[in-house]
Order: C-alpha cells, then sequence, then structure tokens
C-alpha cells in the first residue's frame, strides 16, 4: 500500500407517515449525502476526510443594491432547506509507529458505543437511526458525533483467532448550546417575561477556543473475526465559561456487542449518560439570562415575573437497542427480478427493540418576585419496535420497509417527538441507501 487515493461516500433518502395527529410527518426525506476521501501516500501514513450534506438541496445567497434618488439600500439573503445542514464528520491524519500503536490527529468521532463510529446508512436495514444515538438522544452529542482532539489506537492479537483493540483520545469536548425566544406580555397589570430556551449539547469548537475540556475512550474484544464485545466512555466538562464558576461535567458510559453465525447476526448497545448537577446549570444560566435582558417592569405594573420554557435538559439519561437480522437468498429466485444480474443478492428480515429513559427532565421554570419556582420533573420513557425487511442487490446497496411501534412508558409526553402528548403511535418506512 502506498500514494493510493480512494474517492467513497454513501447517500440516503427515506419515506415516513405515521399516525400522529398533530405533527403529522410524512412525505419523502432526503436524509443526507457523505463525499469521503481517503488518503494513503505511504503504508504508515493515512489522511481520511469526510463531509456530509443533510437534508439540504441547495445553498442561494443574493446581494444587491437598491439605489433611489434620496439614497440607496443594500440587500443580502441567504435562503436554504429547513433543517439542512453542512459538516464536516471527520478529518484527521494518522501516523503509524506499528499495529499496536498509532496517532491519530484531526476531526474523530468520540468512540461512545458501536453506532457512532459505525453510523454509514448503508450499513444499516432500518432506515431509521436509533432513539439512543439519535432521536432522544442519550449519547451526549447526537450521530454523528465529531469532535476535535488527539489520541491514539491499535490493537494485539490474543489467542489464535482473538483481537484486543483499543482508542483514546483527548478533545475540545461538547458544550451547552441553547436558542431563546423573548416576549413580554401583561397579564393582570402585571408585565411578564416570557422565555422559551431549547437546551442541548452540540459538538465542540473547533477555533481554538475554550481549551481541551474531554477525553473519550473505547476498549473492545473479538474472540472471533464475526463477534465482538467493548466498553467505552467519555468524560468532560460541557458548561459554557460564561457560567463560570458553576462548573458541570459529563460522564457517559458504554457497553456494545455484535455476534455473527451463519446468516444470523444480533448487535446492540447500551448507554448511560450523567450531566451532574443541573439545577446548577439552569440558575447559573438563568442568573446571566435575565441579568442581560434588559427588561424593566411596565410603568404601573404591579411587578415582573419571568418564566422559562426549558426542554432537553436532564440530570441523567440512559438507553439500550437491540437489533437481530437474519440474511436468506434461495437458489431458485436468481432468474427472477431480484436476482437476475446480480452475482450475491440478499434478503433480511430485522427486529430492532429500544428503550430510553430521560430521568427528571425539566420543562418549565419561573422567576416570581425574584425567587426561582420550577414546574414538576417528569421523568420520561418510550419504547420502540420496528420490524423490518431489506433488499440488498450489491452489499452496499439496500432498499428497505419498515414499521415502527411506539409507546410512551412513563411522563406526559413523548421522548420523540419530543413534547407529543401521544400515548402511542405507528410509523411506516420505506428507504434506499447506498455506498460507493
Amino acid at each position: 500500500m502506498g500514494d493510493k487515493v480512494t474517492i467513497g461516500g454513501y447517500g440516503s433518502v427515506r419515506y415516513e407517515a405515521n399516525t400522529l395527529d398533530n405533527p403529522k410527518p410524512s412525505g419523502f426525506d432526503f436524509r443526507r449525502f457523505v463525499l469521503t476521501t481517503d488518503a494513503t501516500p505511504n503504508d504508515r501514513l493515512q489522511a481520511y476526510v469526510e463531509i456530509e450534506f443533510e437534508r439540504l438541496a441547495a445553498i442561494e445567497v443574493e446581494r444587491g443594491l437598491d439605489r433611489f434618488a434620496d439614497g440607496a439600500v443594500f440587500r443580502e439573503e441567504l435562503e436554504g432547506g429547513n433543517g439542512g445542514e453542512i459538516s464536516i464528520e471527520q478529518m484527521w491524519g494518522q501516523f503509524k509507529f506499528g499495529d499496536p500503536f498509532s496517532v491519530r490527529f484531526g476531526q474523530i468521532l468520540p468512540p461512545v458505543g458501536r453506532f457512532n463510529i459505525n453510523h454509514d446508512d448503508d450499513r444499516w436495514d432500518i432506515p431509521r437511526r436509533t432513539l439512543v444515538d439519535r432521536n432522544a438522544p442519550v449519547l451526549p452529542v447526537k450521530v454523528a458525533w465529531s469532535e476535535l482532539g488527539v489520541g491514539a489506537h491499535g490493537g494485539v492479537d490474543v489467542g489464535k483467532t482473538g483481537r484486543l483493540e483499543y482508542q483514546g483520545y483527548l478533545v475540545n469536548g461538547a458544550i451547552l448550546d441553547f436558542t431563546i425566544e423573548k416576549a413580554v406580555e401583561t397579564e393582570d397589570d402585571e408585565a411578564i417575561l416570557k422565555l422559551a430556551s431549547e437546551f442541548s449539547l452540540v459538538r465542540g469548537p473547533v477555533n481554538g477556543e475554550g481549551g481541551v475540556r474531554a477525553g473519550t475512550w473505547r476498549l473492545a474484544y473479538s474472540p472471533t473475526l464475526s463477534s465482538e464485545i467493548a466498553v467505552s466512555g467519555y468524560h468532560g466538562k460541557y458548561t459554557p465559561e460564561f457560567m463560570d464558576p458553576v462548573t458541570e461535567r459529563i460522564n457517559a458510559f458504554g457497553v456494545d456487542g455484535l455476534f455473527k453465525r451463519g446468516s444470523f447476526a444480533i448487535e446492540g448497545e447500551y448507554i448511560y449518560s450523567d450531566f451532574g448537577n443541573t439545577d446548577r446549570v439552569v440558575k447559573a444560566f438563568i442568573d446571566t439570562v435575565t441579568g442581560s435582558t434588559g427588561v424593566a417592569p411596565r410603568a404601573g405594573a404591579a411587578g415582573t415575573e419571568t418564566e422559562f420554557a426549558i426542554t432537553d435538559l436532564t440530570p441523567r439519561r440512559q438507553g439500550f437497542w437491540i437489533e437481530g437480522r437474519y440474511r436468506f437468498w434461495r437458489e431458485r429466485w436468481k432468474d427472477g427480478f431480484l436476482g437476475k444480474g446480480f452475482d450475491n443478492p440478499q434478503l433480511s428480515a430485522v427486529f430492532r427493540y429500544e428503550r430510553v429513559t430521560l430521568d427528571d427532565a425539566i420543562e418549565e421554570v419561573a422567576i416570581e418576585h425574584g425567587e426561582i419556582e420550577r414546574a414538576h420533573e417528569q421523568t420520561l420513557r418510550q419504547e420502540r419496535t420496528t420490524v423490518g425487511l431489506a433488499y440488498r442487490p450489491l452489499q452496499s446497496v439496500v432498499f428497505s420497509v419498515a414499521v415502527e411501534f411506539n409507546r410512551r412508558l412513563e411522563g406526559d409526553v413523548l421522548v420523540f417527538p419530543r413534547g407529543h402528548i401521544a400515548k402511542r403511535y405507528t410509523g411506516v418506512l420505506a428507504g434506499l441507501a447506498f455506498g460507493f
């Protein structure tokens, strides 16, 4: 191997319909298109880049200058699809000292669980990512989660067929992000400042600010080529600098595994994430925001009350998924419309069960007469059972259909879609994913 550059990638689209009343997503979804470049100029050197276009068909920028008799107006508009995103998922260089030890530097995937490091859509037979890794998520940052840092990985053979592999990195680290919507209303001769804030954890900064805040690792043992069991973790500060001296940390742990025998495979993971004392985070956030709004009581009003609607902040999250797949094909199908022209087509029956729990989810915080009052915290729990059928004319191309059954087990609202009051709902999915 040497002086070699490989261009590849994958893409996927999906159709979805479900029994929810409102919102009721139904239609075609351009999930993502990913381009990869893998360069190996030497057998000890490697560089890898992965760029993702998610739910984005086009970006349009318009600039102009309108001249009038009494002056001029400059115009600038940026247009794109709702929820669209362009991101660099991976961008790293690697130097190999030997089989047991290589150094990697750049934008890497934190190896917590197995889905984040194996998230390519063409790898999976169900056209939706898991609750644990994407929709809730229990993972500190939703898949595909990447961080900028440096670390090492490698492995050693154990016995005749076994292998022990490790990864460990220091990274900038995930950070708390939020959006705020502000409004001033009047009720009973009282001015009320209403703030709706949605919290989320996002990948760490890439501009050199904030310092190195976290570490992540994974240790995996493969007794055979077709099986693996692993433990992994992520540990680091997530509160932003403006909240200092309040400092809280994420401690996340994962256990995952894969077992294959003949045409049958079973795969799964469990993730637990602890976000420390979220009460301190809420108070620090409120103190900062209310101190910067500059909203005074309305003249003649009896007082001022501030209300917050806070979502996606929980002290603890945990969840798991387990997936079974059975691949089959009959020789007599070779000349049929599914087999003709392909060397090794496959059909797969797939079953996935998953469950997530968000402990003590914070929904609303109010400030009245200078005192912080909280609405009740509640535990949210949801399960999803999915059955599906996948057809692979080639190993890198999959057409799939699936039916998923979602049920709220605890709490007043669903975990996904977040805030919906339905007790249960059914979804129908159809998808295409391809790799190249």
